[in-house]
C-alpha cells in the first residue's frame, strides 16, 4: 500500500479520519463557491460542476487502498480528462477525449477528485501565464504580477487553496516558474518517468507532466503514484533509482559571472540561501546556459510546429499572436539545423555528466526576476525569454528538478530550483525536503511536542503566501486547514492598506476566510510582540462551532476603515478590491 497521504491543503492525513461522503460533497460544493471569489484571477477554463464531480465521488472506495481519497486536484487544460473538452487554451483546437490521460486516471484511481481544467499559456508556449484568450492568470500573492506559465492556472489553483495539488506540464520550465512566483513546490520528474499519454504535445521528446504542491512531502506522494510505466507511451522509460554518493550531497552553486541577469533582490535571496548549504562549490555553468539557448534559438521550436500539424495553417487567427509568431519559426528550421544542434547538445550532455561526477545537486534561482502583467504586455518576448534563463536546459539535458520556496524578494515569493541527473528523482526530493520542509523531513514529532501547540487563526497578511507568512514559519508554525469564521464577524481594511481587522458583531455578520496554524506555545509571546494596535490576540468562533485563538481587532478599528466583509476574505478583497 502507498504510504498515508500527508497533504496539508485540507489538513489532515486522509487515512486518520476519512470524511463521510456527504461531508465530502459539502466541502467540494463549498470549494465551488470559493472558486467564484477568485474569478478575477482567470484560473479556470472549465470548472467541474457538482454533477460532474459526483461521478468521481461515486468511484471512491476504501480509503485504505486510495491514498488520495477525496482530495481535490486541478488539471492543466492540455492534459485530458474524460468527457471534458481539452483545448490547450485554444477553443478552436478543442476536442473531448473518451478517456483521461494515463497520469490523471492513475491519480483518480488513487482517490483524487478532479475539480477543473486550468488556464494556461496557449499550447504550453510561454513562461508568463498571459498568452490565453481566457485572460492573464493573476499571481496569487499580488494580482498585478504574472503568475508564471505555462502552467499558470494550476499553480494559482493550489496557491489560493482551490486544489490540494495540480498537474501541469514542463518543457522549458512551465512547471517550475509558476511554483516560484506563487510560493509553491513544483516538481518535474525525469523525462519518461510519468506518462505523457493524453497530453497535447509541445515538444514531444522533451515534455514532462509536473505537479504543484504546498510541500515537498506532497510532491513525493504524487511522484510515487504517478511514476508508473505506460507501455502505450513511446517516450516512457523505466530508470533505475539513483542515489547521491555523498551525505550531505555535494551542491553546485552559481558564481557572480552567471548571475548578471538576476535582479538585485533575487541575487541577494539566492546568495542567502546558498550560503546555508554545506558541502557546496561554485560551478562553471556555461555549458548549461548554452544548452538552454538551444531550446528556442535552435531547431526544437520545429517540434512545436510539428505537434500542431496543419492546425496553425488553417486556424491562424484562432492562435494567440505571440504564440503564433513563436511556433511559425519552427517551419523555417531544417534537418541540417537539427543535426547541427543535436551534435552541440550531445557535447553539452557529456559535459553535464562530468559536472555531475563532481557534484550531486545544482542549485539555481528558479527565475532571475518577476514581471508585472503590464510589463509583459508591453514586451512579451524579451520578458519571457529572460525568465527561462535557468530552466530551459533541464529537459534538453535529461535532468530532473524541483522548485522550492526560498524566502522573499521585494515582497514577493522567491524560489530556487534543485537539479540533479536523470533517475535521481527520489534522492532529489529527499534533499529538497531538508530545505523546504525541515519540520516534516525528520521523524514525526513526539506526542508531547505535538501537544505543545496552539491552534491559531489568521485572516490577512499572515495567510499562506502573503507578506507576513514568514513570521509564522520562523516561529515553527504548521498550516492545519483553511476554513471560515462563524457568521458573526465584519471585516475591515485598515487605512494602511496592509492589514485587515476582524471584529465580532452581535448581528449582521458574515463568514470570513481564515487559515488555522499549529503554533508552538513557546512562540506565541514573540508573535504577540509583532502585532500593532488596533489588532491583537483573542478568541474567535469558527463555522463549525470551535473556538480558537487568533488575530482579532478592537471596535475602534472600524473608524476610518473600509468595510470589506462582502468579499469574504483578504485574498478575495486583494483580487477584487485592488485590481484595476
Amino acid at each position: 500500500m502507498t504510504e498515508p497521504n500527508d497533504f496539508q491543503s485540507w489538513q489532515r492525513p486522509i487515512l486518520d479520519a476519512p470524511r463521510p461522503l456527504d461531508a465530502l460533497r459539502d466541502q467540494l460544493s463549498d470549494l465551488r463557491q470559493q472558486q467564484k471569489r477568485f474569478e478575477p484571477y482567470n484560473i479556470w477554463i472549465h470548472a467541474l460542476d457538482d454533477a460532474e464531480i459526483e461521478r468521481y465521488i461515486a468511484r471512491l472506495g476504501d480509503p485504505e487502498s486510495q491514498p488520495l481519497w477525496g482530495l481535490p486536484f486541478a488539471i492543466k487544460d492540455n492534459i485530458d480528462l474524460a468527457g471534458v473538452e481539452t483545448t490547450a487554451a485554444c477553443p478552436a483546437y478543442g476536442y473531448t477525449p473518451d478517456q483521461s490521460a494515463f497520469v490523471v486516471e492513475t491519480l483518480i484511481n488513487a482517490g483524487a477528485i478532479p475539480v477543473g481544467k486550468t488556464n494556461m499559456d496557449q499550447f504550453a508556449t510561454g513562461l508568463v501565464g498571459t498568452r490565453s484568450p481566457h485572460g492573464a492568470v493573476r499571481n496569487a500573492i499580488d494580482p498585478n504580477y504574472i503568475s508564471g506559465g505555462s502552467s499558470s492556472g494550476s499553480a494559482v489553483a493550489v496557491a489560493t487553496g482551490l486544489a490540494s495539488f495540480a498537474l501541469g506540464t514542463d518543457t522549458a520550465g512551465s512547471g517550475r516558474i509558476p511554483a516560484a512566483f506563487n510560493g509553491l513546490v513544483g516538481f518535474k520528474p525525469s523525462r519518461g518517468l510519468w506518462s505523457t499519454s493524453g497530453v497535447v504535445p509541445a515538444c514531444r521528446s522533451l515534455d514532462c507532466v509536473s505537479v504543484f504542491t504546498r510541500t515537498v512531502a506532497d510532491a513525493r506522494t504524487i511522484h510515487r503514484l504517478a511514476n508508473a510505466f505506460d507501455s502505450d507511451d513511446p517516450y516512457a522509460r523505466q530508470l533505475a533509482r539513483g542515489d547521491f554518493p555523498s551525505s550531505p550531497p555535494r551542491y553546485g552553486v552559481l558564481g557572480e559571472q552567471h548571475l548578471g541577469s538576476v535582479a538585485a533582490p533575487y541575487r541577494a535571496a539566492y546568495q542567502a540561501f546558498t550560503e546555508r548549504l554545506p558541502n557546496r562549490a561554485t560551478i562553471d555553468a556555461t555549458g548549461l546556459l548554452e544548452a538552454a539557448r538551444l531550446l528556442y534559438e535552435g531547431p526544437w521550436v520545429a517540434e512545436r510546429a510539428s505537434a500542431l500539424g496543419d492546425f496553425l495553417e488553417f486556424h491562424a487567427p484562432d492562435v494567440h499572436p505571440v504564440t503564433r509568431e513563436i511556433i511559425k519559426q519552427g517551419f523555417e528550421r531544417t534537418a541540417v539545423d537539427y543535426f547541427d544542434a543535436a551534435d552541440q547538445l550531445a557535447r553539452h550532455r557529456r559535459a553535464c555528466e562530468a559536472l555531475f561526477s563532481e557534484i550531486d545537486v545544482v542549485v539555481v534561482p528558479t527565475a532571475p526576476t518577476i514581471h508585472t502583467i503590464n510589463a509583459v504586455t508591453r514586451d512579451p518576448i524579451t520578458t519571457n525569454t529572460q525568465l527561462g534563463t535557468f530552466t530551459n536546459f533541464v529537459n534538453l539535458l535529461d535532468l530532473c528538478a524541483v522548485a522550492i520556496p526560498a524566502g522573499q524578494a521585494s515582497g514577493m515569493p522567491f524560489g530556487v530550483t534543485l537539479i540533479s541527473d536523470r533517475g535521481t528523482d527520489e534522492a532529489l526530493l529527499d534533499v529538497a525536503s531538508n530545505w523546504c520542509d525541515p519540520s516534516r523531513a525528520a521523524s514525526p514529532a513526539p506526542v508531547a511536542e505535538r501537544a505543545a501547540t496552539t491552534t491559531f487563526a489568521v485572516c490577512g497578511a499572515h495567510l499562506t503566501g502573503q507578506p507576513l507568512t514568514d513570521q509564522l514559519v520562523d516561529a515553527g508554525a504548521r498550516l492545519l486547514e483553511t476554513t471560515t469564521t462563524a457568521p458573526q464577524y465584519r471585516f475591515y481594511a485598515l487605512p494602511d492598506g496592509k492589514r485587515p481587522a476582524l471584529v465580532r458583531q452581535s448581528e449582521g455578520g458574515v463568514p470570513i476566510e481564515v487559515e488555522l496554524f499549529a503554533v508552538p506555545k513557546s512562540a506565541i509571546g514573540s508573535l504577540l510582540d509583532l502585532v500593532a494596535p488596533p489588532l491583537g490576540f483573542g478568541s474567535l468562533e469558527l463555522a463549525d462551532g470551535r473556538w480558537v485563538k487568533g488575530f482579532i481587532a478592537e471596535g475602534v478599528a472600524v473608524s476610518g476603515s473600509a468595510d470589506i466583509s462582502h468579499f469574504g476574505g483578504w485574498r478575495a478583497y486583494k483580487a477584487n478590491g485592488e485590481v484595476p
